[in-house]
């Protein structure tokens, strides 16, 4: 059951949480920790981004349909979440169209920022990720690593602002 009394609930929160400790550890590399464990951790915090922004945006989604549903429309809803769509441009467009064409817009919007910047830094974080996991992309800087992270954590808060269960 979900608690609508806290938002960003404690799930919410919690992935916050330990993404920003991740975040931390690619930041501030300890001293004597080895370019090679820089390399990796780097690399992780790309497949950690784009993690985060697929969790949040189940996690979000579920909260506010559970919030506005009958039990039965609910576990239907709940039951076709976690299906695993990247979180490209496009399909975080399309979600959020499915509830209202002016989220939609909306998002279009934050995309666009800096002349696509968003736009083209999520769609790099989510090929970059697949090509982790496939074994590939073997050269991504901590710098980069920390942009991805930034624009996930942007596209995640709009997420938890627009999909608040509570309004």
């Amino acid at each position: 059951m979900v608690h609508n009394d806290a938002w960003p609930n404690l799930i919410l929160q919690n992935y916050r949480r330990a993404f920003d400790t991740h975040r931390s550890l690619v930041a501030k590399p300890a001293p004597e920790q080895p370019d090679e464990v820089g390399m990796a951790l780097a690399r992780f915090l790309v497949v950690r981004a784009c993690g985060y922004l697929e969790a949040v945006t189940e996690e979000c989604v579920s909260s506010y349909t559970v919030s506005r549903a009958s039990p039965q429309v609910a576990r239907y809803a709940k039951s076709w979440l976690g299906k695993g769509r990247n979180p490209s441009p496009k399909n975080m467009i399309d979600l959020a169209a499915r509830f209202d064409q002016s989220w939609a817009e909306d998002l279009a919007v934050l995309l666009a920022a800096d002349d696509d910047l968003v736009k083209r830094e999520l769609g790099l974080l989510v090929d970059r990720r697949n090509k982790i996991a496939h074994g590939a992309g073997e050269n991504i800087t901590a710098r980069k690593a920390l942009d991805f992270a930034d624009v996930a954590i942007r596209l995640a808060d709009w997420l938890i602002i627009r999909f608040d269960p509570r309004k």
